[in-house]
């Protein structure tokens, strides 16, 4: 996964983080 990030521009690490947090606020409201 480093790899892929470091490849990937700023902007879009910016949004997988905002993706992955959306994905873990869920996963704690269904736990």
């Amino acid at each position: 996964m480093k790899f892929y990030t470091i490849k990937l521009p700023k902007f879009l690490g910016s949004f997988v983080r905002v993706v992955m947090g959306t994905f873990n606020k869920q996963s704690k409201s269904n736990d």
